[in-house]
């Protein structure tokens, strides 16, 4: 079932930006990502993600992630991840 994730893990815009660069999601796409967007709200970034399955993200987080996180100093497990099945997705 396809996912929306939204993510919230108390990340400055520096510390995300230095975790997307070792995740190096915009040149090495994982396997199962529609859609990757990240915005900031009063200094925290809040990540939101599609994917075509919960168990492809939880793969992404184990495998390269989560030593991304640890990497760059972030908590591993930390913030808010809040998961929705999408009933209907169009991709133009």
């Amino acid at each position: 079932m396809t996912i929306l994730r939204i993510i919230n893990r108390g990340l400055d815009r520096d510390t995300y930006d230095q975790v997307v660069a070792r995740v190096n999601i915009e040149r090495d796409h994982p396997l199962g990502l529609i859609m990757h967007g990240a915005t900031e709200v009063d200094g925290v970034v809040q990540v939101a993600q599609v994917w075509d399955s919960e168990e492809y993200a939880r793969r992404f987080d184990r495998e390269r992630l989560d030593a991304a996180l640890q990497a760059v100093g972030a908590q591993l497990g930390g913030g808010d991840i809040t998961i929705f099945e999408l009933h209907h997705l169009i991709t133009p």
